[in-house]
């Protein structure tokens, strides 16, 4: 029996003409290993709010199984309204073991008095009867394995920032006794160790789950089915992100023949009538009179009809609709770019601490031209320090920086692109370089749609602001590109889309990610910094 079934379910917000999407469904059975896919804005995070009741469709039913427990991540995790730590919040998953863990921590305080003791002596008995201590242990674990250390764990939960409200609600949920996980891009604020923990987490574990997630790698390992959300519709694909990739291709190069093929039975049967329509006026207006007139104008009417009876055959059966067509990626010409010397950057003993934290000690690097580097670590290693150091904004403590010759910086920030909001895309890129065609260009090779390019940039999505802060840059006539984190907030087809572009870029890439196949794809060279810690 099924967990969840959905059929024929729309959904409109009440201030808009048009559905989200139409009639859809779907089924979750025991044991599914789901992710759910989409572009940005096609309704991925809406339906979620379906399926744990937050909203309520428009049209159609959502059947659950009796007694369903439900855990859910959403992808903004709200502060958590708990007095205790972070390790206490992410506890109290476990919902008949906080309480007395709470009453046991509240006696030992009064460990003098001879009822508490027994108290405490008897709660502590039925802790460990319950499994307190391996569910302590389990505890632990998860949130080790999500790269909560020690410190962060006995934080108060007011104090924690957003990343680490994210990771403790996803190791909370994880805890949590359910028959079905659902999680709204649960690798968000994860480094990669974190990452590659969580897909061997999910693999062991026997609860199904739907997941939403831009990152391919981990869908890829993570899912056995994908749920593909694009215009309105729910398609479904029997298995991972890789095969949804071969299958997606199959389907519509299918697609296309099928409508060629009704083209051209079409064209086909136009033409045919054509050339009896043709006859039937020359037979028409053949000379002749009386019974040859009449035997005459029967043949062309018999002619006629058979044009018609062709037209209607060429048109009969269920219309095949044109498929979407994606505009492909044309080769660029870089010509603004200038060529750097052969050597683009050296950092010879490099030495960077914060307070008595030393992030990296006597690091050494030599970037050539036309290289692309990946900048590797765990969170808090310093990726986006090296880079700012670069660039001149922090300061080493030791070593150097050469800078090579005809060097120029273009920087992609993590937060804040520092774009004007009340400028289009196409303004504020033409601001820096003049030629409308060129920019339009790089702007769709972005994924940027037409419309939005006169769109103010205050009324975008992060998403979008990030497409137009790497179009500017790459507009900018800059050789060495340091960008940090530049896949945040895209989908996939507009990760994609900027691989796509920068493996066209003729300068350098040095740039920060935890997009495993983003890294795979551009990346030629790595630096990890955890190999440049102190021991």
């Amino acid at each position: 029996m099924s967990l969840l079934n959905a059929s024929l379910v729309t959904f409109r917000h009440l201030t808009q003409p048009t559905p989200i999407f139409t009639e859809v469904s779907f089924s979750i059975h025991p044991g599914d290993r789901v992710g759910l896919i989409g572009p940005n804005g096609a309704g991925k995070t809406t339906l979620l709010q379906l399926l744990t009741r937050a909203r309520e469709p428009t049209a159609g039913t959502l059947v659950t199984r009796r007694g369903l427990r439900v855990g859910y991540v959403p992808q903004e995790s709200p502060a958590a309204h708990h007095e205790g730590t972070l390790e206490d919040y992410v506890f109290d998953a476990h919902p008949e073991l906080g309480p007395l863990r709470q009453a046991l921590r509240g006696l030992e305080a009064r460990m003098h008095e001879p009822d508490a003791a027994m108290r405490y002596a008897d709660l502590l008995s039925q802790y460990e009867a319950q499994g307190g201590f391996q569910a302590e242990a389990h505890t632990e674990r998860v949130l080790e394995g999500l790269g909560l250390d020690e410190s962060t764990r006995r934080l108060p939960t007011p104090h924690l920032s957003s990343g680490q409200r994210a990771r403790a609600e996803l190791a909370r949920v994880l805890l949590t006794p359910a028959d079905l996980l659902i999680m709204d891009e649960p690798t968000n604020h994860l480094d990669l160790a974190a990452q590659a923990w969580l897909e061997g987490y999910l693999a062991r574990l026997d609860t199904a789950y739907l997941l939403v997630s831009h990152d391919r790698l981990f869908l890829s390992r993570a899912t056995t089915r994908i749920f593909e959300l694009r215009r309105g519709q729910v398609t479904v694909f029997e298995g991972n992100y890789d095969f949804y990739r071969v299958q997606r291709a199959v389907s519509e190069k299918q697609a296309w023949e099928r409508y060629q093929a009704q083209q051209r039975r079409i064209a086909a049967a136009e033409q045919a009538a054509e050339r009896r329509l043709r006859l039937a006026r020359q037979v028409a207006t053949k000379p002749g009179g009386g019974e040859d007139r009449d035997h005459l104008g029967r043949k062309a009417a018999k002619l006629a009809r058979t044009s018609r009876i062709l037209r209607e055959r060429g048109s009969r059966g269920a219309e095949v609709n044109k498929p979407w067509q994606e505009t492909p990626m044309p080769v660029l010409d870089f010509s603004h770019v200038a060529r750097t010397g052969d050597q683009v950057l050296r950092l010879s003993g490099l030495t960077k601490s914060y307070g008595t934290k030393c992030l990296f000690q006597g690091l050494e690097v030599s970037v050539g031209r036309g290289e692309r580097w990946a900048i590797l670590g765990p969170n808090g290693t310093g990726k986006t320090t090296l880079l700012r150091m670069v660039l001149g904004l922090e300061t080493p403590e030791a070593g150097s920086i050469e800078i090579g010759a005809h060097v120029k910086f273009g920087y992609y920030a993590q937060e804040g692109e520092q774009l004007d909001a009340a400028l289009s895309p196409l303004a504020l890129c033409l601001a820096g370089h003049t030629d409308e065609t060129w920019v339009r260009t790089i702007l769709a090779c972005l994924k940027l749609r037409p419309d939005q390019a006169h769109q103010t940039i205050g009324t975008m999505s992060a998403g979008e602001r990030g497409k137009v802060a790497l179009a500017r840059l790459l507009l900018s006539g800059a050789n060495v590109l340091l960008l940090d984190e530049p896949t945040n907030h895209l989908d996939l087809d507009a990760r994609e889309a900027v691989e796509g572009t920068l493996t066209q870029f003729p300068g350098t890439i040095i740039f920060v990610s935890h997009d495993r196949y983003f890294i795979e794809t551009l990346a030629d060279k790595t630096l990890d910094l955890a190999a440049w810690a102190p021991s």
